[in-house]
């Protein structure tokens, strides 16, 4: 009889997965979703709440910040230690000096907060006298506007300030198209303290501009919420999210008017939930309108979390289920015999599954497992033999620079003979060079011994180019025992004297600096030659930075030497470390190495 598909184990574990996972774990999210909706609402709630009272203390933030700047107006003194009070109440000087020297007040006072866009200071005269932040921004040569601040009775103390609501900035000056609210206060003669709270001698005003209260909303990230600050003691808005609120008299708030008596709190009207806080110090209000759908809508967009949990679960169950299945035990228990006999070396064992399912894909990677491992051990035997081929090799090839050190000493012994002490000398650098770079192996070398083969290298250099370079090292003796990845300062030494020094008029000289800092060794190469413009350093810079460099390669900007020990650097120092290059047409290069501080090799 032909078998049937669902006797595999793939439709079992799928059927106990629907049974005994998904269909339970679906009933009890439906469950939990019900169960549990009024508390996340209760906590979306809470939260716009929280967001609410945040962006209230951020508002009362600048208000307070506006008015404690007029507030510093008591403390105002000239150059000559004259007070705002001195200055208004004297009639000696001319309306230009006493002009200048209130724009100096209104000018200290607008620096004590930065909130502030503009302040007003109407004097008992009526003369009126302004400071704005924008330059652009001038009062209106016609405004007569009242600047009067009406006190309420014994009462109103010297620090008691009003709040007007937003306006067109448009209204009192010109080059504006901002709203901007205001706060005011009398500015009381303070010279005698029994007539501090009865003689005004001047009405101040301070402008905020309404973006900085935008700026708090933004903060709060109300969305898609409407924010208001509405004034309960004049009926104005501070701030809304419709400009038309400012200009009509609209009143978006009369439906939740009677709130306002408590201090904050959030409650639900219709359709809607307000979030209300008093803002500290002023009789105004932050609020928050939501719909009930915008507010839900949240919360239902949660779902997709659900969903995304409960994906995440069937799949650990859907694991569970495979690792556990009775069904794969008997072919597992001849796997692990086989892997037992692998283990013992016998590379020929075969598995044979008459399984359809999973297992029988186990069995058959197994079987190819086994065959491919065969064939890497015998690969592996291969490659131990080629590579004691390449030691003897290798070995054999040391022979060569032996070879080439002898026969460069008896040339130089030779040139001693016939007493030629240039020449031996020179054969004598070239020597230590290349015992220096054919020698060790190793790829990180004392500091001292590259200074010394600098050295060896300038004494070729200086002949080839008549004595017109010279070379100078300042590197202290602690320093010097550091150690550095090998072959790294000359490929930059040579850069320096075939492209910076070979064609300039005269002497030049390099300098070689190196110091230990807190977190690294510096190494400064310096040159005196041509230089280089901008642009050239910095496609050098791309060049070097960029993993690809055949452009580079194919026009020769960049020496290989420059790209082996930056890559280098890179590899072995780790990619916080590097070389920077600065140069300047006709002064000369610099080059800066930043270097890990190794005291071991």
């Amino acid at each position: 009889m032909r078998q049937m598909k669902v006797r595999t184990t793939f439709f079992k574990m799928t059927v106990s997965f629907l049974v005994f996972g998904l269909i339970p774990l679906f009933l009890l999210s439906i469950l939990f979703f019900s169960r549990y909706s009024g508390i996340v609402r209760d906590n979306l709630v809470t939260g716009y709440q929280t967001m609410n009272s945040y962006a209230a203390k951020n508002v009362a933030a600048v208000i307070t910040s506006a008015d404690e700047a007029l507030g510093d107006l008591y403390d105002y003194r000239d150059p000559e230690g004259k007070t705002l009070t001195d200055i208004l109440r004297d009639n000696s000087e001319n309306n230009s000096e006493q002009e200048q020297e209130i724009s100096r007040a209104l000018l200290f006072a607008m620096g004590k907060s930065p909130y502030l866009s503009s302040i007003r200071l109407s004097d008992r005269s009526g003369r009126i006298y302004s400071l704005y932040a924008n330059p652009e921004k001038t009062l209106k040569s016609d405004f007569t506007k009242s600047m009067t601040i009406h006190t309420d009775g014994p009462d109103d103390k010297v620090t008691r300030m009003k709040l007007f609501g937003t306006f067109p900035e448009e209204e009192i000056c010109v080059n504006s198209e901002d709203y901007v609210f205001s706060i005011a206060r009398n500015y009381m003669d303070t010279t005698k303290v029994s007539s501090s709270c009865s003689e005004v001698l001047a009405y101040v005003f301070a402008d905020v501009n309404i973006s900085r209260i935008r700026d708090v909303v933004e903060e709060a990230g109300f969305s898609p919420g409407r924010f208001y600050i509405y004034s309960t003691s004049t009926g104005q808005y501070l701030y809304s999210d419709s400009d038309t609120d400012y200009r009509n008299g609209a009143h978006p708030l009369a439906f939740c008017e009677n709130l306002f008596g408590e201090t904050d709190g959030a409650q639900q009207i219709g359709s809607h939930w307000v979030f209300f806080d008093k803002i500290e110090n002023v009789d105004a209000y932050a609020v928050l309108v939501m719909d009930q759908s915008d507010l839900m809508g949240i919360f239902f967009q949660s779902r997709i979390v659900l969903i995304l949990i409960l994906c995440f679960s069937c799949a650990v169950l859907l694991i569970l289920y495979m690792m556990f299945s009775i069904r794969m035990s008997a072919p597992a228990r001849k796997l692990k015999e086989a892997m037992e006999q692998v283990e013992k070396g016998n590379l020929d064992v075969h598995v044979d599954l008459e399984t359809r399912d999973e297992m029988g894909y186990v069995a058959d990677g197994f079987n190819k497992m086994t065959k491919r491992l065969k064939d890497y051990i015998n690969r592996v035997y291969v490659a131990e033999i080629c590579r004691k081929d390449a030691e003897l090799n290798a070995l054999k090839m040391q022979i060569q620079p032996h070879f080439l050190y002898n026969s460069l000493d008896v040339i130089r012994m030779t040139a001693l003979d016939q007493e030629d002490a240039k020449t031996a000398r020179l054969l004598e650098s070239l020597a230590k060079q290349l015992r220096y770079v054919m020698g060790t192996q190793s790829e990180r070398i004392l500091l001292k011994d590259e200074l010394d083969a600098i050295r060896e290298y300038f004494v070729l250099a200086k002949e080839r180019y008549e004595g017109r370079i010279s070379l100078m090292v300042y590197a202290a003796d602690e320093d010097r025992n550091l150690f550095i990845p090998k072959l790294l300062l000359q490929p930059v030494v040579e850069n320096a004297i075939r492209h910076g020094l070979r064609e300039k008029q005269g002497n030049g000289a390099i300098a070689i600096r190196a110091e230990r800092k807190s977190d690294c060794l510096e190494i400064v190469v310096m040159d005196d030659g041509l230089g280089m413009e901008e642009e050239k350093v910095e496609h050098i810079r791309r060049v070097l930075e960029d993993p690809d460099r055949t452009t580079a390669v194919a026009d020769r900007s960049v020496s290989i030497g420059m790209q082996n020990v930056y890559d280098r650097i890179k590899l072995n120092c780790g990619k916080e470390y590097g070389f920077s290059i600065q140069s300047t047409p006709g002064t000369g290069t610099i080059v800066t190495f930043r270097l890990p501080v190794w005291e071991e090799g």
